[in-house]
């Protein structure tokens, strides 16, 4: 079965992401906000090209505060840092900014092992 084309994305584009980062076990495809105050979004696809994960956030450059709205993991992907990397990457949007979540999960783990 051949995975979905994500939206957004043209047939040849994703067939060049596919190609041109086959030896990579995840994929990591970013889509920027339409207007400076909007969603970015930052989608995982495993090497098949199959959508293993998300995140989704917002940036406020004049209010210096950054939100984390959504972030997902396939269950079999969870405990290989995999959100830690796309945490990191919307920090970067934002140093020194002030972070908040919205309340998704009725269960979040830290990123250290108990």
């Amino acid at each position: 079965m051949t995975p979905p084309i994500p939206e957004s994305l043209s047939a040849l584009r994703w067939r060049w992401i596919l190609l041109s980062t086959r030896h990579r076990e995840v994929r990591f495809v970013y889509w920027p906000p339409w207007r400076p105050t909007g969603y970015r979004n930052l989608r995982m696809f495993d090497r098949d090209g199959y959508n293993i994960g998300r995140l989704v956030w917002v940036v406020c450059d004049a209010c210096r505060i950054g939100s984390i709205n959504k972030i997902s993991i396939d269950p079999d992907r969870h405990r290989q840092g995999l959100g830690r990397r796309l945490i990191h990457r919307a920090l970067a949007d934002g140093p020194g900014y002030t972070w908040q979540t919205t309340h998704q999960s009725p269960r979040p783990r830290s990123s250290s092992p108990p």
